[in-house]
């Protein structure tokens, strides 16, 4: 009776421990599957459109996108308006917003539009985030809202605007075609962020002031070969179109600084990715110090980190509608180096120590710190030398002198030898 009941107890156990087992797999598959539906239905070439939960948002939005497309894909001028003003500017297109939406999205509204769509179309380099607006009376008596949308003056003009539109294309191919199609998205993500940044220099001192030449915060400050340098603003959207050409979900976002944190407006931008489990922080700007030596520099600080980690990055959630939170952490640095390693596309970071203090400080406090360092080290060697001679003096003044007698050793040796 008692093997039997054991034999029960022990066949009990195991098919507890059988289901726990089983249900802890199907637990795992259902949050795998779960997780694998969800980045299927985030398109990030749309993201912050589909992040608008209201139509006439929406219908503004594709109103904009579809003439800021003819316009992107021409040779036309942009028009050169209020000549002779102040308040003069290049009008790339206008469109009309009826009433209807314009009571819903507002002057406000429409900034948001306007910002959501550069972010999703980062390759729009000419494009101004700024507009003017103002009533139109349409047949009928109807009112609508014409919407001016601002180029840059340095695109104003079609045939350059295409050329430099060109060039950006066939760069983002190139860098896109240079991968493997088959290497994992965090490989390629890895690869095009080193790309990047081994082929700019970040341009820190625009960024400060937010007030440098249109290119430094565009594709192309990072694609021509005339300029190779921009703020975190051209890397972001370099990174992103580059994101968007090879698949790897991207979005672009931007935000203030934790040194930086004024509210007028955003003083840095950067990326997100979704990988296998999640959102990640890339910020390319960062990983790409500015160094006093013009030394071209790589770090991974900034690569594949979650927002907690990026405590000192504040997105501007008021700016871009549904940035998300970022919480992967299977493809961090930490994690992937060994297998980057392993397939031999590893590069090792080259910001060191001397940089670091270099670029803090600069140049002429380093070079006065060890000027005053050199002259405490020679003071010193000079009076350990100093207190080394008083001593031997002193030394040489306290041997006391012994006077010894050798009138019987001379008495001695006077005497002859005996015969």
């Amino acid at each position: 009776m008692r093997k039997k009941l054991l034999l029960f107890i022990i066949a009990a156990i195991f098919t507890f421990s059988s289901m726990t087992v089983l249900a802890a797999e199907d637990t795992a598959d259902k949050d795998a599957k779960d997780k694998k539906s969800a980045a299927a239905t985030i398109d990030t070439s749309l993201y912050y459109y589909n992040n608008f939960d209201n139509d006439a948002y929406r219908d503004a939005y594709n109103q904009l996108k579809e003439a800021a497309d003819a316009f992107h894909n021409s040779n036309q001028n942009a028009e050169y308006e209020n000549a002779n003003t102040e308040n003069s500017y290049y009008k790339a297109f206008s469109i009309n917003v009826t009433s209807k939406t314009w009571e819903v999205i507002g002057p406000t509204g429409m900034q948001a539009v306007i910002n959501a769509f550069l972010a999703d179309n980062p390759t729009y380099f000419w494009m101004s985030p700024s507009f003017n607006y103002s009533t139109k009376s349409l047949d009928g008596g109807a009112v609508c809202y014409n919407v001016e949308i601002v180029c840059y003056n340095d695109y104003a003009n079609g045939s350059s605007r295409q050329v430099i539109k060109n060039n950006i294309d066939i760069s983002v191919s190139n860098l896109a075609g240079n991968l493997e199609k088959d290497l994992p998205d965090y490989q390629k993500e890895y690869l095009i962020h080193n790309a990047i940044i081994e082929d700019t220099y970040f341009q820190v001192s625009n960024e400060n002031s937010h007030s440098g030449l249109s290119w430094s915060y565009t594709v192309d400050g990072i694609f021509n070969a005339k300029h190779k340098t921009a703020t975190s603003f051209g890397y972001a959207k370099a990174f992103k179109a580059v994101m968007d050409a090879i698949g790897v979900k991207c979005i672009y976002v931007e935000g203030n600084t934790k040194e930086n944190d004024d509210s007028t407006y955003n003083s840095h931008a950067w990326n997100m990715v979704y990988l296998d489990d999640g959102w990640y922080i890339v910020d390319l700007a960062y990983d790409h110090p500015e160094t006093t030596s013009g030394k071209n520099v790589l770090i991974y600080d900034y690569f594949n980190i979650t927002s907690d980690e990026a405590s000192d990055l504040n997105p501007a959630s008021d700016w871009l509608p549904g940035i998300p939170t970022c919480t992967g952490t299977a493809h961090s640095i930490d994690s992937i180096q060994s297998t980057l390693e392993a397939e031999n596309i590893w590069q090792e970071d080259n910001y060191n120590f001397f940089d670091k203090i270099l670029d803090k400080y600069g140049v002429s406090v380093v070079l006065i710190s060890l000027g005053v360092i050199i002259i405490l080290i020679v003071t010193l060697v000079k009076r350990i030398h100093k207190r080394r001679k008083a001593r031997r003096v002193e030394k040489i003044k306290n041997t006391k002198t012994v006077t010894i007698d050798h009138s019987e050793l001379d008495e001695e040796l006077r005497r002859p030898p005996l015969s």
